[in-house]
């Protein structure tokens, strides 16, 4: 089977300590590794280096070679510019098709999140290899039981159990919803037929590009005029002329949200999931008690709770009084403060940023 991990978002929400040369994926923010080196960890043993590709931008090849030596240089897939997952996963996949892999079981995973139980998680990856095997036609979903009522992420309900493999559910996928109200998440945490959807599935190429031809055919023939210049002394010139003109869109628009249900199947998997997707998400995570603060570096938390200060700068305290739900992160060239429910604001902010002076700090 083929692994894939999608490593090329600039992780705009943990700005300031994601940056477009240095982002969120390969920071040490877990126990002095990154999510990156977490995510491989958990397959490289398993399925082997040669088996393991990561797409990224050519401004990261560097980063991803000196993290990983063992994995090979071709299997680096490296995109010119960025056009979001819709056209980063169909390249992936005509990539693969090239190289005679198209109707091999490959797992979708990302590499800004990861699962804390590797023992669980590549056993729900065997699981979904094996209903791939039984009928490649399809998705699989590896939907996480969830450990409370999370509104920052996609919830998938489940509808008739169809199979089992590894001991782990296979059900139907009944409908999804992503981001849900707050009161929407505290009423489904309570039902045993929702989970979250944690953005894995196992397929075949070959599926995701025939669902690309039906759903997408216009990005889909620009795939193909990539993929018959693979391997050729026009493979480059190729690549950077046509790719960019790739619809700039999300693969969930591309596949998922016009797939039939009958092509689709959801695994109850339980491997501790865990997606920081923003500073403070990554808060949530660290702490052992929802007010307590989680800190870095020199800092002095006054009368302070439920907030992430990190310092970064040395020779210099930070100091905060009477903060509640807080962000607090300085580095040596900048300092954001904010509430925790202005997160989503960082990504909105940092668009302004563009094409003024201040694009450096981005």
């Amino acid at each position: 089977m083929k692994i894939i991990i999608f490593a090329g978002g600039s992780g705009k929400r943990f700005w300031p300590l994601s940056r477009k040369k240095y982002p969120k994926q390969f920071q040490p923010i877990i126990n002095n590794k990154s999510t990156i080196e977490l995510m491989v960890e958990c397959v490289a043993k398993k399925y082997g280096w040669e088996n393991i590709y990561i797409p990224t931008t050519e401004l990261l090849v560097s980063l991803i070679k000196n993290t990983f030596p063992s994995l090979p240089i071709t299997n680096i897939f490296t995109e010119p510019v960025r056009r979001d997952l819709g056209a980063a996963v169909g390249y992936a996949m005509v990539k693969l098709r090239k190289i005679g892999a198209e109707n091999e079981p490959v797992t979708i995973l990302w590499s800004d999140n990861f699962p804390g139980n590797v023992k669980a998680f590549t056993k729900s990856i065997q699981a979904g290899e094996n209903l791939i095997k039984d009928d490649p036609n399809r998705i699989i979903f590896l939907g996480e039981e969830p450990t409370f009522p999370n509104d920052n992420l996609g919830w998938i309900e489940l509808g008739e159990k169809i199979d089992e493999k590894n001991k782990i559910s296979a059900y139907k996928r009944k409908s999804f919803k992503y981001r849900p109200s707050v009161k929407q998440a505290k009423q489904w945490f309570k039902k045993d037929n929702y989970v979250w959807n944690t953005g894995y599935f196992v397929t075949t190429p070959k599926f995701v590009l025939e669902e690309y031809a039906k759903q997408k055919p216009k990005m889909y023939l620009k795939l193909e005029e990539i993929e018959k210049a693979l391997g050729t002394d026009k493979e480059i010139e190729v690549l950077k002329k046509v790719y960019p003109e790739i619809e700039t869109t999300h693969f969930d628009n591309v596949v998922l949200e016009g797939l039939d249900n009958n092509l689709s199947l959801v695994l109850k998997t339980k491997f501790e999931w865990t997606d920081p997707g923003t500073l403070y998400a990554l808060k949530e995570y660290l702490q052992e008690n929802p007010e307590d603060n989680v800190t870095k570096g020199l800092v002095y938390p006054y009368q302070t709770k439920d907030s992430l200060v990190y310092n970064f700068v040395k020779n210099q305290i930070v100091a905060t009084i009477g903060l509640d739900g807080f962000v607090v992160v300085n580095t040596p060239d900048a300092l954001i403060v904010l509430h925790k429910d202005k997160i989503g604001q960082i990504k909105e902010m940092l668009k302004e940023w563009h094409g003024t002076e201040l694009e450096k700090y981005l």
